[in-house]
């Protein structure tokens, strides 16, 4: 009898956390939901900037999936299209040319997103520019089925529905329970491993990314050394690809497609 209460206890336990944890997530997603449907009514009254504050807060809540970075591209380059002269005077086509890049890399087949990369790459100077590869691994696409957020959260259920599947495996008197309860747990472990390394390999793709897209209103220069008295060796749009090699203090040394180096204040280039 005394068994049974603590099975009953252990799963009262693990029903409790989940059903927490479960209710903060439903929580946040509800709230991301109304932010993404605000984003969509905005863009389609041509509110565009309202459009790009409702999709940017649903970014900052941790739901960077490729249909979000798709249609921040597409509000960046509408507002750049509202400058009658010049456009994109406040560097939105840099802004936008970067998140089509970062709808790419987490769906490498978004042909919409790659139809408005090779339309936005027209206004740049990058000539050197080449479209994105499109194979994609099924690593890379199991990962982009959730967000690091979705990862975390069913890392963390199958932990815990694991350790209950334990404790009954431990207590229990009833070979078939106590069977079904280790094979259960066993699965449960894998999927624990599996979704932690899907979240963490999620953040890495932004966090450790080497690709990057120039930044600026207009035009920047890219010197010889991290300093802006040494020579001047190009002079990149906004939008133009590079890819970082390394920084010092506030320089950054780039790569172009071409093979040529230079230094640009890290401030006007950021990382796919």
């Amino acid at each position: 009898m005394k068994i049974l209460v603590n099975i009953v206890k252990v799963f009262i336990l693990a029903v409790a956390t989940i059903s927490s944890c479960s209710l903060y997530a439903n929580e946040s997603a509800r709230e991301a939901q109304t932010e993404w449907q605000r984003a969509l009514d905005a863009y389609s009254a041509k509110e565009y900037d309202e459009a790009k504050a409702a999709f940017e807060k649903v970014q900052a809540m941790g739901y960077a999936t490729a249909d979000l970075y798709y249609n921040l591209g597409n509000v960046y380059f509408k507002l750049g299209q509202q400058h009658a002269e010049p456009p994109y005077a406040n560097g939105e086509l840099g802004r936008a040319i970067l998140n089509y890049r970062r709808a790419l890399k987490l769906d490498p087949t978004m042909e919409d997103a790659r139809y408005n990369l090779d339309i936005a790459h027209d206004h740049t100077n990058d000539a050197e520019a080449m479209p994105l590869g499109v194979m994609g691994s099924m690593w890379s696409a199991l990962r982009g089925v959730m967000t690091a957020n979705g990862w975390v959260w069913t890392s963390l259920a199958s932990l815990v529905v694991a350790l209950a599947m334990m404790m009954l495996y431990l207590l229990s008197t009833i070979v078939a329970l106590r069977k079904t309860a280790f094979f259960v747990s066993i699965s449960l472990l894998a999927i624990f491993v599996l979704s932690t390394a899907l979240a963490i390999s999620q953040r890495r793709v932004f966090e450790q990314s080497t690709d990057a897209v120039i930044l600026c209103n207009d035009v920047t220069s890219v010197h010889a050394s991290p300093d802006n008295v040494s020579k001047v060796i190009r002079q990149p749009s906004q939008g133009v690809s590079v890819q970082i090699l390394r920084t010092f203090g506030d320089w950054t040394e780039i790569e172009f497609v071409d093979g040529e180096k230079g230094w640009i204040p890290s401030k006007s280039v950021e990382r796919v």
